[in-house]
């Protein structure tokens, strides 16, 4: 009896593998551009599994090297005048790999201004019953910056900027990041010098909100 089942096992692995012997490439490694692919069995030529919760963004690190990383939308509802969403991504990738936590936003964006209504790493809105965000950087970070120190005073800076005002801005300076220029100024410079040991929070925020607008408006823009 016992040989008949592991018959049957093997019978049903190997047809199961033979129905993906067209496989290209399968995993987080493979991900193209949102929506690309052809599912878990891709075809030869595609561009990989079907991913439409990515958000493709430069991630910007410390040293001022640029690189194509992903976010991911975890979490998706619409109400009437304003969208929640669950965001993961890396902010900070000069960690060891065995505590490099990915942060979650949760974050609010109106529908029909197109602009920050929300951000949190901790609680949701309104009664805040619920923890629907996780800081993954440090806190405080080495130049002491706490969480409640972003919470007090960098998110604030985000609530009610567009795409249009984040547009020009690829680092959190007015002055140039190592081979980065903004064509974008920003007023609040005293920010700016408070923040300045805490880069890889800032920029990287501000690109995953940049590259969170254009799926917002594709999906939801008046």
């Amino acid at each position: 009896m016992k040989k008949i089942v592991l018959m049957i096992v093997s019978l049903v692995l190997v047809f199961g593998l033979t129905a993906c012997d067209d496989v290209v490439c399968i995993g987080p490694e493979c991900l193209g551009e949102v929506g690309e692919g052809g599912g878990d069995c891709t075809p030869s030529g595609s561009d990989g599994i079907v991913v439409d919760n990515a958000l493709p963004f430069k991630h910007l690190n410390g040293h001022g090297v640029e690189s194509d990383r992903l976010a991911f939308i975890l979490y998706e509802y619409e109400v009437r005048d304003y969208v929640k969403y669950q965001v993961t991504y890396i902010s900070c990738t000069c960690r060891p790999a065995d505590y490099n936590y990915w942060q979650v936003a949760f974050v609010e964006i109106n529908k029909y201004t197109n602009d920050i209504r929300t951000i949190s790493f901790s609680s949701d809105s309104g009664e805040a019953h619920y923890t629907a965000g996780l800081w993954g950087d440090s806190s405080p970070t080495p130049a002491g910056i706490t969480l409640a120190d972003f919470e007090n005073d960098f998110f604030p800076w985000l609530i009610g900027k567009t795409s249009a005002d984040l547009e020009g801005i690829y680092a959190f300076t007015n002055e140039p990041y190592y081979e980065l220029t903004n064509t974008t100024t920003i007023a609040e410079q005293d920010l700016i010098d408070q923040f300045a040991g805490s880069s890889v929070s800032t920029n990287n925020l501000i690109r995953m909100f940049q590259s969170l607008f254009i799926y917002h408006e594709e999906t939801y823009g008046n």
